[in-house]
């Protein structure tokens, strides 16, 4: 994990995600188990995810920053980028075995709403363009093809992220084989002192005892079917004959 900052930081300092335990570290963990597969990374950006991930998969990363495509093309030459944007994915149907969605879905849901382009329904809002991203990765994924996706949950950062039971929504309209999991369920105690709550202190304590993987995993919990309280989500889809 320190590697993966220490290039974060090489490489654009910016892009620093600024948690040593954010949910993509634990993202990049499972995506290290795939092999000889072809691999997209939506809004991949500077290319980190997908230059940890085993050399012999066939890499494409997806952004529409040039200027981010630019250092990934410098750093990770066997990286394969195309610009474009996350809502009009050029790519054929049925061609994708494995799909990465580090974190782009709040971005999708703040577009619709500074748009005022969101559809209220009796029991919960729809965003075009979150259902727009999830529509098109269906369509992209070979029948048995994975997904693997985080994104911040709302109820911690109370802001314009996703909720639980608005990604579940989403979610259901276009994967019939999928699983949510809450990352850092621990409590928060302060919103003003954030360092102080125990979603940072628990593993920053736990790292003296534990190794970084243990810690990751310990942090992810099974999906309940409420609206419970983590820092972020954790989701795995499958493409089934029926999605």
């Amino acid at each position: 994990m320190l590697a993966i900052k220490e290039k974060i930081l090489e490489v654009d300092s910016k892009k620093w995600w600024g948690d040593d335990f954010d949910v993509r570290f634990l993202l990049i963990t499972k995506l290290n188990k795939i092999n000889n597969k072809i691999i997209l990374d939506i809004g991949g950006g500077i290319g980190i995810i997908s230059w940890n991930l085993n050399q012999n998969n066939f890499k494409i990363n997806i952004d529409k920053s040039i200027s981010d495509l630019k250092k990934c093309k410098k750093h990770y030459p066997e990286i394969n980028n195309i610009c474009a944007s996350m809502t009009n994915l050029p790519i054929k149907e049925n061609s994708i075995d494995v799909v990465i969605g580090g974190s782009i879905l709040e971005y999708a849901k703040f577009d619709d709403l500074k748009n005022n382009s969101q559809i209220k329904k009796r029991t919960t809002t729809e965003y075009p363009s979150v259902e727009k991203i999830l529509k098109d990765i269906s369509l992209i994924l070979k029948i048995n093809g994975q997904f693997f996706m985080t994104t911040p949950n709302n109820k911690y950062y109370k802001s314009q992220k996703l909720d639980y039971f608005e990604l579940k929504h989403c979610i259901s309209n276009h994967f019939h084989n999928y699983q949510i999991f809450f990352f850092n369920t621990h409590k928060v105690i302060s919103k003003k002192y954030s360092k102080l709550n125990l979603t940072n202190v628990i593993p920053k304590l736990k790292i003296k005892i534990y190794d970084r993987h243990k810690i990751l995993n310990s942090l992810l919990k099974k999906d309940k079917g409420r609206n419970q309280h983590s820092v972020s989500f954790y989701f795995e889809g499958i493409k089934s004959d029926s999605s």
